[in-house]
């Protein structure tokens, strides 16, 4: 019988390691302060700005007290479907420049998988920053992340998985409406 358990303990090592490596855990470290993730159904741009290290070139803007719809790790590809995260500074903390970085399977011609840009956090309010699924290009599925990056820190990421829509009729019900699934 002692051979069984480190026999045990290879076969699950070689599972775990065919099986391709686990994504990273979601962390978030001083002075970020993670309010919340996941799914807005619906947002409605006050504007654009530019933001140069993104596949358009600008991000839209939006407000910044919106509550997420769903909080949710899992995203269905859906035009109309709005992600990411709401974060704030611990008190005290002021304001800071931080890079929001958000990492995707190959999108578009050229195949990006990483676009960025700037937003303010404050220890006054929340900063939400949030994907758009706006163009059929941009729904694509796997593994995604939103990092926050600060002075060559990372002091927050979370990760999510875009699904076929019908992978995720929780949301879709929550943002369409029930007919919308049945």
């Amino acid at each position: 019988m002692a051979h069984l358990r480190p026999s045990l303990s290879l076969c699950l090592a070689l599972l775990a390691s065919s099986a391709g490596a686990a994504p990273a855990d979601s962390f978030t470290q001083a002075p970020v302060v993670l309010v919340d993730y996941g799914v807005i159904c619906q947002t409605t741009p006050e504007g654009r700005r530019e933001a140069p290290e993104t596949l358009l070139g600008e991000i839209n803007l939006i407000r910044q007290n919106q509550d997420m719809d769903v909080t949710t790790r899992v995203i269905p590809a859906k035009a109309g479907i709005s992600f990411g995260v709401k974060f704030l500074l611990e008190p005290g903390a002021g304001a800071q420049e931080m890079r929001v970085v958000v990492r995707h399977p190959p999108m578009g011609e050229q195949g990006l998988e990483r676009e960025s840009w700037f937003a303010t956090a404050r220890d006054s309010g929340p900063s939400l920053n949030l994907f758009s699924f706006e163009y059929p290009y941009e729904l694509v599925q796997g593994p995604w992340s939103f990092s926050l990056e600060s002075e060559g820190a990372v002091l927050m990421e979370q990760h999510f998985t875009v699904v076929p829509p019908e992978a995720a009729p929780g949301v879709l019900a929550v943002c369409f409406g029930q007919d919308f699934v049945s």
